[in-house]
């Protein structure tokens, strides 16, 4: 037979110019490898977007990617200046403890931190004592937008609490209970105390440098990644692990290309035995049969990865209509997150998948070595 009726023998078996029914019965041995294509990339997808999105949350939320003990001034650096202090919110409702951050509400607020906080533009003026709540915190205290409560805040200065009224002038709603159970923003003027500077580092390789500028010259500096130890620690956790469980996953899905390749030769016996009578070798029959299953495999990964992007689309609406329902669940995990591709760690998992694949294809094309040519004109 010539290459090109082997061309030809190839074309027609992967379903070129075949009806509909012949190409979905082509592919409906590999329903498996499709499902488990999609589950890989999906998963990659989700957790990557939420771990990037919990790392942002604690540089823009937290205390920056550095936080230098003090006040201190560079025009080269993306630094605020903030306060803390503990507080008490009352209401006539509800009381709850806060963690009050002290900001310059003009500068403090940039465009990536209202879009973070899911926060709209707002106005601090004719407010008493404007303050910034969490949308959680605001319905636990039963607050609308304008409305006044009363702070109970310790002072440093006076080493003792002093009661605040203020004005509920914004809320916010990062997705991260970690933040939105306790975080209130209020203006640096209402709060007594030392001021220590966030910095926000573009270039996160720069974290370790500027930690160890600052400390040479007297400051005492900390990487957020040390701050939020815990929460850091487990996030790296979590996707190191991921990686091994997609890794396991793609490896033991990957055998099922054997099962493929089977389930081919067992449908083509009798054109099997055609291609021996017309003097191809028991090799060269192999070898089309495994150019045909490996095709059905990376056409069925492209197909898992195609359904993973299109779902992933959907993800930050499905993700706000979880939020929206207030599951308890959900209160460890952030709900509010910008979708990430990982195209690195995505080629390596589907090459894994393909990898295997293949040599799962030689070990499961051994079949064919056992069918006699009698038994394939036997064939029903």
């Amino acid at each position: 037979m010539s290459v090109s009726n082997l061309g030809l023998y190839i074309k027609r078996k992967m379903g070129f110019s075949m009806p509909l029914s012949y190409k979905a019965g082509l592919f409906s041995p590999a329903l498996l490898i499709i499902l488990v294509a999609f589950i890989l990339n999906f998963s990659l997808i989700f957790i990557i977007s939420m771990s990037e999105g919990i790392d942002k949350l604690l540089i823009l939320l937290g205390s920056g990617s550095v936080r230098v003990e003090g006040e201190i001034d560079d025009p080269s650096l993306s630094l605020f200046h903030v306060k803390e202090a503990g507080a008490l919110a009352f209401s006539e409702e509800e009381s709850i403890p806060l963690m009050l951050k002290g900001v310059d509400f003009q500068t403090y607020f940039t465009r990536e931190r209202k879009k973070l906080l899911n926060l709209d533009e707002f106005s601090d003026g004719g407010y008493l004592n404007p303050v910034i709540l969490s949308r959680r915190c605001a319905a636990l205290l039963s607050l609308e937008v304008s409305d006044r409560f009363t702070l109970l805040v310790y002072d440093e200065d006076l080493n003792r609490t002093r009661p605040l009224l203020c004005t509920l002038s914004a809320v916010f709603d990062s997705g991260y209970m970690e933040f939105d159970e306790s975080l209130c923003y209020i203006a640096s003027s209402s709060l007594s105390g030392d001021v220590y500077t966030e910095i926000i580092m573009e270039d996160s390789s720069l974290i370790d440098e500027t930690v160890d500028y600052f400390s040479s010259i007297g400051y005492k500096a900390y990487d957020y990644r040390v701050l939020y130890k815990s929460i850091y620690d487990n996030v790296v956790f979590s996707v190191n692990v991921l990686y091994g469980v997609l890794t396991l996953l793609a490896i033991l899905a990957s055998f099922f290309a054997a099962s493929i390749s089977i389930r081919y030769i067992d449908r083509d016996k009798k054109d099997i035995a055609l291609l021996y009578l017309s003097g191809l070798s028991g090799g060269e029959i192999r070898y089309i049969y495994s150019i045909i299953t490996l095709l059905v495999v990376l056409i069925s990964i492209i197909l898992g990865i195609a359904l993973a992007l299109l779902f992933s689309l959907s993800l930050p609406y499905l993700l706000n209509l979880l939020s929206a329902m207030d599951y308890d669940a959900l209160d460890a995990y952030l709900t509010s997150f910008s979708i990430r591709y990982p195209v690195v760690g995505m080629a390596g998992l589907n090459s894994v998948l393909a990898l295997f694949s293949f040599i799962s294809l030689l070990v499961g094309l051994r079949h064919l070595r056992k069918v006699h040519l009698i038994s394939l004109f036997s064939a029903e």
